[in-house]
């Protein structure tokens, strides 16, 4: 009789672990398609967009101007497919280097302590679409409808929240005490360099990779087929959902993770 109940609790067992496996696989696959669809539905979009605005094509002779900065700001985005150098100076300025026929079709504008940068046309055939950014101190960088954002070389900002989104790429070397990074919708975020502490938050197919940062303690979370590479030798918090994963180079002191919905915390 006990061999009995035995033999079939581990039958009960068994079928609950090959259930859950089924409706792991089954999560993963829905956030794949989920991601693809959303994806589509972004280039839809940015598609919509670009049929509403006039298209141009660079004339190849590439010249340099200068832009006055009347206001002052802390934040730097960029947008629309337009390249960004950000270099750390005690004097402000802003440097537009650019066929010459797009100088009219860049704009840089200072708005509530935010510098725009964007572009009312469809660029295409150019040699550049530069704009180079001095500036002592920033606490927001952030990319959106293709655009990217560079550093030239290492930007000691206190503390920095990185944002990106729709196919944009901020790629910067960073000294920070604190350090955010949040992507969505297919773009990226990669620093290098080091931190005191950093939260990230990927989601919608995105990635956040700061294999080559050093931080001392770390929370993350990912989301919706996103992926995060984090370096913290302290404390670790992970949370990764709907079949993202989170990574970490190091293996830290301490390391606080939840998976659910065929999401993974795992070492690189």
């Amino acid at each position: 009789m006990l061999l009995m109940i035995n033999y079939e609790l581990k039958l009960n067992k068994k079928s609950i672990t090959n259930k859950q496996l089924v409706m792991t696989k089954l999560i993963i696959q829905i956030t794949k398609l989920f991601v693809i669809a959303l994806t589509f539905l972004l280039l839809q979009s940015c598609m919509n967009s670009n049929w509403n605005r006039e298209t141009i094509s660079g004339n190849g002779n590439i010249v340099e101007v200068s832009r006055t900065v009347d206001t002052p700001f802390q934040a730097v985005k960029a947008q629309t497919g337009l390249d960004v150098i950000i270099r750390q100076d005690n004097n402000v300025s802003i440097k537009v280097e650019a066929d010459e026929n797009l100088l009219d079709h860049i704009f840089t504008e200072v708005k509530d302590g935010e510098l725009i940068i964007h572009s009312d046309a469809n660029i295409l055939n150019f040699k550049a679409k530069k704009i180079y950014v001095c500036v002592p101190n920033l606490n927001k960088i952030s990319s959106s409808s293709g655009a990217s954002i560079n550093s030239e070389k290492t930007l000691d900002f206190d503390n920095l929240e990185l944002e990106s989104s729709s196919g944009s790429v901020i790629d910067i070397t960073v000294k920070s005490n604190y350090l955010s990074c949040e992507s969505s919708s297919g773009s990226s975020i990669i620093a290098k360099g080091s931190a005191k502490s950093i939260t990230t938050e990927s989601s919608s197919g995105s990635t956040i990779d700061l294999e080559n940062l050093i931080a001392e303690n770390g929370q993350s979370s990912s989301s919706s087929g996103s992926s995060t590479n984090v370096n913290v030798t302290n404390e670790l918090k992970a949370d990764a959902s709907s079949g993202s994963s989170i990574h970490f180079v190091t293996k830290p002191s301490s390391l606080i993770k939840d998976e659910s919905s065929g999401g993974s915390v795992s070492s690189k």
